[in-house]
Formats: C-alpha cells, sequence, structure tokens
C-alpha cells in the first residue's frame, strides 16, 4: 500500500485554481489547514506550474529559528555581509538587490512553509518585499493566528489570497479512497477511516495503508471490507503524532492527555486543571475542538489523534491526571458520558473504582450500547457474580452482544448460588432499584429469542405493575421483585427509560406497533424528566411506530423535530447511529422518500465503542429506498459494497433484507440468474431484527421471485403480506402491499387499498387513495394524474407502473393528449430508472431516421420537400410518416409538434 500511487482530491483546490488565485493577487497566496490537510502536496504543485518562469527561492521557518533575528531568511542572508544585518532597512534593501540580481528579469517567489513560525525582524523584510512588488509569496499555514504582526497585516490589507483546506467530506473520501485502492469499499470502512482522520487526507491515506498492509482491510467479494474493527494503527502513525506533537509545553501537553483520557469533556471541569491559554492555543492550533454546545465540550480532533496520545502516557502519569481531574471537576458537571469515561479511564490505569461506582457506570455503558465495556466494568467487581445488580447489567450487555446462552448461563449460575430464587438475598442486601434492574435484564434476555418474547412481555408487564405499585393481592410477581421503590429519583427515573424502551421493543418485535406508539406518547409527554438520549431513542422508536401503523404525517414531523435537534453530547455515538438508522427507515416507510433520501448522516464527537462496527442500517436505508423507487442500478452501487461488509459482520440483522433486494435489483435489471444467486445468499440474522427488516425481506423476495415473470403470483403473496399487517394493526405496511399488488394487476384489491388508505395519513396515503379511486372509476384521466402525482413525489415505480398501464390501454382511448402524457411520465421514470424494455417498448419506438422526418414534418416542410432534403422517394417519406404515426399514437400531421417533445425526449 505503501508505493501505492495516490490521485489527487476530487473537488479540491487543483494546480490550475493555485495559479488563477496567484494571478488575481495582489501579491501571492496563503494555504491554510491542519497538519496533514495537504498544503505542502499544493505548494508543490504551484511550484512546479510556475519553476519555468519564475525565479523561486524555498524558505522553511521553524520555532527553532524564531529566537534567531533573521532566522526564517538565513537561506538568503548567508550570501550578505554581516553589516547588512544592523538595521532591517539595510537587509531589504540588500535582499531586493540580490532577488532582482538572480531573477534575471523574471519574476520572484518566496515559497514558505511554516509561515507562523517566522520571527518578526524576517516577518517584516518579507512584508515590505511582497508590497513594493519585489517578490510574490506562497506562504502556508497551520493557524493563522499565529502568523507574526506584519504577515498577518498582508491578509488583512487584501495582499495575499487566503486558500484554507477544510477537512474531506465524507463522500469526497469516499472516492479518493476508491480510486486508490481500485475498487469500491465498505460504508463501515469509509466511515471508520473518516471518523478516525478526522477527514484528514494524511491520516486517512496513512490509516488505509496500515490496515491494508496488515490485513484489517481486505478484499471480500470484490469490495474493500474491514476485517477487524479495533481501530489498528500502526507505528508510522504513532510516530507521526509524537513527533508532530512533540514541541508542545508541559501545559499543553496535560490539557491534550485529559481530553484523550477522558473523551469529551465539558470545558469548564478542563479548565479548572488546565491553563486557558494552553487550552486556547491547542484550539487554535486544531489538536482540540471546543463545541459551542451547551454545556460548551471539548474533544480531540479526530480518533487517531485520541488514540494514539492515550497509548503514549504511562500508567503512573495516567492514575495521577485522573486523581487531580476527579478532585478538580464540579459533581454538577460529571454527566453520564463523563461518569463512564472515568470509569473506563480507572479501568485502563488501574485506580481503584467502588463496587457501586463500578456498577453505576456499568449501567450507562448499557444504557450507552457500550457493552463490551459494561461486561469489563462488571467483570472487574469482586465476587460480582454473586450481586444481583451485577448479574443484571452483565446479561443485559451479553444478551445485546448476541451471547444469548452465556446471558442465560449468567442467571442460573446467580439463581443457584442464591438457593433457587432472585430474591434470596432479602430485602434487606438489595434496593428495589437493584431488583427491578435484575428483572429487566431477564426481559432482555427473555426477549433475545423468538419463542419467549411473550414471556419478556409480561415479565415487563409485572415490572411496570410494581414501579407504579399497582400489583393486586391475586398477582404473582415475578421473583425478586419487591413492593415498593427504593433509590431515589434518578433511580427510578432511569428504570422507567429503561422499561419503556424495553416494552416498545417487545411490542415491536410481537407487531403490535399501536401499543408501542401509545406507551411512547406515553412517556414522552413529560418532555422535561427526559435526558436527551432517552427522548432521542423514544422518539425515534414513536417515528417507527407511527410510520407502519398509518400515521405517517405525524412521523414524517417527529423526525423533522428531533432532527432538528441537531448533535448533542450528552446522546452517544451509538445510540444516535441507531435512531438516525431507525429515522431514515421511518421516513422510507411512511412514503416520505424525498425527506429519506435528503437525511443528513449523523455527526457525533464522541466515536463508537471500540470494536463496535460503524450500523450498516443508515446506508441500508438510502440502497433499499432506491430498489423501492425502480432505480436499480443506483441501489446495487450501494448494496454491493454494504452486503461484502455485512458477510463479515452482521451485528444488526440486516444481510437479509440487503440481499432480499440486490435480488430485486438484479431482476428490474433483466438479471434474473444474479437475482437468484442473492436470494441463495440470505442467511439468518439475529433472532429479532424487528418488523420492518423482516416485512422489507418478504417484499422484495416476493418481487424478486415473481415480480417480473409471474405478477399474478406475487400479487398473491403481497396480499398474504397485506393481510397479516391488517391483523396487527400495521396499516402502514399493510397499504404498501396492496399499492404494489394492484399495479402488478390485481385491480380487485383497490377498493381495500382505498379503505386502507384512508386509515393512514401523509402524501403517500393520499397517493395511494386516488389511485384506488382511479382504477376503481376506470377513470383514465385519474390514472395519468395520479401518475403525474407519483413522479412528483420521487416514486418512480409507482408512477412508471401507472402510466404504463395507460398507454397498454390506449387502443380504447381517444383522449390522445392523456396518451401522450402518460407516454412522458413513463419515459421521463424510465430514463431515471434506466429501465431495460421488453420488444414490443422497442419495436414502438421510432428510429433515428423517422425522427428526422418527423421533425421536418412537424416544422411544416412537405413530403416532396423531405423526400428531395433526405434524399428518399416521396413514397418512402410516406410509409414512414405512417410507421411514426402508428408509434405515437396520432391520426395526423398537425398532432406531430405536440408528439415530437416525447420523441426527442426518447433519443438516449
Amino acid at each position: 500500500m505503501s508505493s501505492r500511487t495516490w490521485p489527487q482530491i476530487g473537488g479540491r483546490t487543483t494546480g490550475e485554481d493555485l495559479i488563477r488565485a496567484l494571478e488575481e493577487s495582489r501579491a501571492g497566496v496563503l494555504i491554510t489547514g491542519a497538519s496533514g490537510s495537504g498544503k505542502s502536496y499544493l505548494t508543490s504543485l504551484l511550484t512546479k506550474e510556475i519553476r519555468g518562469d519564475a525565479y523561486i527561492v524555498v524558505l522553511r521557518a521553524s520555532a527553532g529559528l524564531t529566537a534567531s533575528p533573521y532566522g526564517a531568511l538565513n537561506v538568503l542572508l548567508r550570501d550578505l555581509d554581516s553589516q547588512f544585518l544592523s538595521h532591517p532597512a539595510l537587509v531589504l534593501s540588500a535582499l531586493t538587490a540580490l532577488l532582482t540580481a538572480r531573477a534575471e528579469g523574471k519574476p520572484v517567489y518566496l515559497v514558505i512553509e511554516n509561515a507562523g513560525d517566522v520571527d518578526e525582524f524576517a516577518g517584516a523584510v518579507i512584508s515590505q518585499l511582497a508590497r513594493n512588488g519585489t517578490a510574490g509569496l506562497i506562504l502556508t499555514c497551520t493557524d493563522p493566528q499565529r502568523l507574526g504582526s506584519e504577515l498577518s497585516r498582508l491578509c488583512t490589507d487584501g495582499y495575499l489570497a487566503r486558500i484554507e483546506l477544510e477537512p474531506l467530506p465524507l463522500p469526497d473520501a469516499i472516492a479518493w479512497l476508491e480510486a486508490s485502492l481500485g475498487g469500491r469499499i465498505s460504508a463501515s470502512a469509509a466511515h471508520e477511516f473518516w471518523t478516525a482522520s478526522g477527514g484528514n487526507p494524511h491520516y486517512l491515506k496513512m490509516l488505509a495503508g496500515e490496515l491494508v498492509d496488515s490485513g484489517a482491510l481486505a478484499v471480500r467479494d470484490g469490495v474493500w471490507v474491514l476485517t477487524a474493527t479495533d481501530r489498528p494503527h500502526g507505528p508510522a502513525i504513532t510516530d507521526l503524532v509524537v513527533t508532530r506533537l512533540g514541541k508542545v509545553g508541559p501545559g499543553e501537553r496535560m490539557a491534550m492527555e485529559v481530553v484523550s483520557l477522558a473523551g469529551t469533556v465539558p470545558l469548564e471541569a478542563l479548565l479548572a486543571i488546565a491553563l486557558p491559554d494552553d487550552v486556547d492555543a491547542l484550539e487554535k492550533r486544531g489538536i482540540l475542538v471546543v463545541d459551542d454546545s451547551l454545556p460548551r465540550t471539548v474533544g480531540m480532533q479526530n480518533q487517531l489523534l485520541r488514540d494514539v496520545i492515550r497509548a503514549n502516557i504511562p500508567t503512573g502519569r495516567s492514575s495521577d491526571l485522573r486523581r487531580r481531574f476527579c478532585e478538580a471537576v464540579e459533581p454538577a458537571l460529571m454527566h453520564p458520558a463523563l461518569r463512564v469515561a472515568l470509569a473506563a479511564w480507572a479501568l485502563e490505569c488501574g485506580s481503584p473504582l467502588t463496587e457501586a461506582e463500578a456498577l453505576h457506570a456499568a449501567a450507562i455503558a448499557n444504557t450507552r450500547a457500550d457493552y463490551p465495556l459494561a461486561l469489563r466494568l462488571v467483570r472487574s467487581v469482586p465476587g460480582h457474580s454473586r450481586s444481583a445488580a451485577a448479574v443484571a447489567e452483565e446479561t443485559t450487555a451479553l444478551a445485546a452482544l448476541g451471547a444469548v446462552s452465556e446471558a442465560r448461563s449468567v442467571l442460573q449460575q446467580y439463581r443457584e448460588q442464591a438457593g433457587g430464587s432472585a430474591d434470596s438475598n432479602g430485602a434487606d442486601t438489595l434496593s428495589s432499584a437493584d431488583t427491578l434492574r435484575f428483572q429487566l435484564a431477564e426481559a432482555a434476555v427473555l426477549q433475545s429469542d423468538r419463542a419467549t418474547m411473550d414471556q419478556a412481555a409480561e415479565r415487563l408487564r409485572h415490572v411496570r405493575k410494581m414501579l407504579d405499585g399497582d400489583l393486586m393481592p391475586g398477582d404473582v410477581a415475578p421473583a425478586g421483585v419487591p413492593q415498593g421503590m427504593h433509590g431515589g429519583p434518578d433511580a427510578e427515573r432511569a428504570l422507567r427509560e429503561e422499561l419503556v424502551l424495553a416494552e416498545a421493543r417487545v411490542a415491536g418485535h410481537l407487531g403490535r406497533y399501536a401499543e408501542a406508539a401509545a406507551l411512547l406518547e406515553d412517556a414522552l409527554q413529560d418532555f422535561e424528566t427526559h435526558g436527551p438520549e432517552f427522548r432521542f431513542m423514544a422518539g425515534s422508536l414513536l417515528c417507527e411506530a407511527w410510520a407502519l401503523t398509518g400515521r405517517q404525517a405525524e412521523a414524517a414531523d417527529m423526525a423533522g423535530q428531533l432532527l432538528a435537534d441537531g448533535r448533542n453530547p450528552m446522546v452517544s455515538a451509538a445510540a444516535a447511529w441507531s435512531a438516525a438508522g431507525r429515522l431514515r427507515f421511518a421516513l422510507l416507510l411512511a412514503g416520505c422518500w424525498e425527506d429519506s433520501a435528503s437525511m443528513l448522516q449523523p455527526h457525533w464527537d464522541s466515536p463508537l465503542p471500540a470494536g463496535q462496527p460503524f450500523p450498516a442500517s443508515f446506508d441500508l436505508a438510502l440502497a433499499v429506498l432506491r430498489c423501492l423507487q425502480g432505480r436499480a442500478h443506483e441501489g446495487l452501487e450501494s448494496l454491493v459494497p454494504l452486503i461484502g461488509q455485512l458477510r463479515v459482520r452482521d451485528d444488526e440483522g440486516i444481510l437479509g433484507v440487503a440481499t432480499a433486494a440486490a435480488a430485486y435489483a438484479s431482476a428490474l435489471q433483466g438479471e434474473p440468474d444474479r437475482a437468484g444467486s442473492y436470494l441463495a445468499q440470505k442467511r439468518p440474522g439475529p433472532a429479532r431484527p424487528g418488523r420492518p427488516m423482516e416485512w422489507l425481506t418478504a417484499y422484495f423476495t416476493i418481487l424478486a421471485v415473481d415480480g417480473v415473470d409471474r405478477p399474478q403470483a406475487a400479487g398473491d403473496a403481497l396480499m398474504r403480506l397485506a393481510d397479516d399487517d391488517h391483523a396487527a394493526g400495521n396499516h402502514g405496511l399493510e397499504v404498501l402491499a396492496l399499492s404494489t399488488a394492484v399495479r402488478l394487476g390485481r385491480p380487485a384489491a383497490a377498493s381495500r387499498l382505498l379503505e386502507t388508505a384512508l386509515r393512514c395519513d401523509g402524501d403517500f396515503a393520499g397517493l395511494c387513495a386516488a389511485y384506488a379511486n382511479a382504477v376503481l372509476a376506470r377513470d383514465v384521466a385519474q390514472q395519468v394524474a395520479v401518475a403525474q402525482l407519483a413522479q412528483d413525489l420521487q416514486h418512480d415505480r409507482f408512477a412508471f407502473d401507472v402510466a404504463e398501464a395507460v398507454i397498454r390501454g390506449a387502443h380504447a382511448l381517444e383522449d390522445r393528449a392523456l396518451l401522450l402524457q402518460a407516454r412522458r411520465i413513463a419515459e421521463t421514470c424510465r430514463h431515471r430508472m434506466r429501465a431495460p424494455e421488453d420488444t414490443v417498448q422497442q419495436e414502438d419506438r421510432i428510429t433515428a431516421r423517422e425522427l428526422e422526418i418527423a421533425t421536418l414534418a412537424a416544422r411544416g416542410h412537405s413530403n416532396k420537400a423531405i423526400a428531395a432534403r433526405l434524399h428518399l422517394s416521396v413514397r418512402t417519406v410516406e410509409g414512414h410518416l405512417y410507421q411514426i404515426y402508428g408509434k405515437l399514437k396520432i391520426v395526423e400531421r398537425s398532432e406531430l409538434p405536440f408528439a415530437l417533445g416525447l420523441a426527442e425526449g426518447n433519443q438516449q
């Protein structure tokens, strides 16, 4: 990989751009950006372009030279008599003469890297050389605020054109990686690189190279995928980072180390042990990033910096820094994310943690989906297997990681040690909060298996009765659930939040989304009580429930509100990605396809838990959307690399959806063998991927197997799918299945489609209702209007199917304008879908020669004039026009100008 040629980054400043900026500026350019952003690369491009026509002097400033007057100019001054150094005016005069003589009439350019390290004496001389026109400047600088006063004034006075190199956006980073690797790269791998590097091109290149060399990034089925997710980085990156940070002062180093060890910390907490000037200096250099949220927080520029700094802190120093930080930070600033970070820090440096601290942090880690850390914290507690609170956190983490058998064993071992029941320790040794937490953990294990999902729901009902104090004398509580609630309001709030999320998930797995919606709506009424992470997770689950039950407009509104809140440092990256994927699928299933497609990816400052791959559901949602639109080529472009990565690791259980969608896309492209191959590769994922994933897998499988060649069979299968969702009250899914069945040739289902659509709301429900009415009325004008509406809503396949049905019935259609509108809609959608045509459709298209004749006829040329112009006989022209009228479904010459817009649009 080290010998691989990396291409120029697309969309970035080019050599031509730099030359233009240089020519248009008064005295040169200033290129700024973080270390590794490509400043040196662009400078070399520029100097290479102008070398033949200019005299170039390369000067390299450094911190070591700042103590020497004119240190940055030593390359030039060594040829001058020492008497000239007595005054800046003499230095300026001598250098002007020297450069003019050496340039021999060519323009002079001074190239100065690290211009922030130019001392004030040299800066004054360089500034005057630029102002009097003796030399143009090409400067690079990491932090413009570190420029000396004279060079800084060149910028403010308009002498220098500033070119700032921002971090690479994710799409540009993916394109650059793929261009160098010579193949597609999975979204998970791209996200991993981009997040770890912070979009810094140099770090991105080094990380990719080291992962390829180590085998952690490898080709599987023609796609570059991550085979390991523990964020490895080799010695080259370590050496680079250590070298770049080697010049910081002791105060700056301490601030960097604290942030690297504690993660994102409140600014006020950091300033309790670090000097403001040190923090400001690190922020100006781009090493620390201060967020503008309230309370203000501080994080590292990128994950690589944080990982390397942490790895190079001795254990003793790490322990001392943790002690000082914990003593200085105010209790009010100890938000949950910081508490769990401090606990993880203690594990790393060997600092003591009390049992209460470890278990509290483990509970937070489980809530934030950092299950490996939760296990480490629990298992650090001596005798943890005898503690109900510890066993609760351990089994919760194991169940979430898919280690269900191990979770059951832990529970069984605890029961045996406790004498056969979870409450054997007695009410004196267990708080109600701990015991209820234990019951929630048991429910989490039960809901990992479809066969015990009803038992999980029953266990959660008892927990709710206990929390609400509603157990009646005849009720039998699960073992270990005591009467009353002890543990304070924070403990009760956390339990209620966990209970609501568990109840909603179980209801969803059982297909009871109306029940889930009612639970979540009630919980979210008390907005102020709950934290931002719960609101985000519960809100995303509510959006999903509303979308599936037909409340699509409300789902879209809720999604908009959640996304408008932006990122919140109190929300973990794992929760953010999980919720974002669910929101995108909710918008998709609600028919809000434009909103789903335009939804921005999550960008959280906190990293995902170590070893956890980026969730693929967010990217899968867009690929599935393209397939639903009929844009098979776009869907496959995303699905192929995604499937390659999921075959390595599929924590979310979505490989079945991805392969079924790819099979359908292949069938749409006329590749049945490829479709069959994808269907054969499907394998079951985790036991509970959820109804939306199960539904989409079934839906795409039906269409891939029978949708193209056996529409009647596909229609029957879709009706059975609709029956299941009707019984469960999932009318949002029911309307999707019914609308597809009607379009595949089941007009008898139109009345049921209308009834179901009227139970839903939102634009897609309105589209389905209008379509059902048009089919029931057999009204062609209404059908064409429906096709136009579907096209406007980005439902290309829907619009295409309806328009094609109108065209197929054209023999009974007298209104030619409607026919032409239908053909325009069909052809527009065909173009967007890149759909292949069948033989009949191909025969119905006019040829290039026919288009030429039709165009001349539409412009008023007679048959004789056309024949003479094209060197044809009049009879041949008449024959072509006869064929053209038939293909365009017109009867006379006067209709040609109107119809020809369609014909011209057909020619690719």
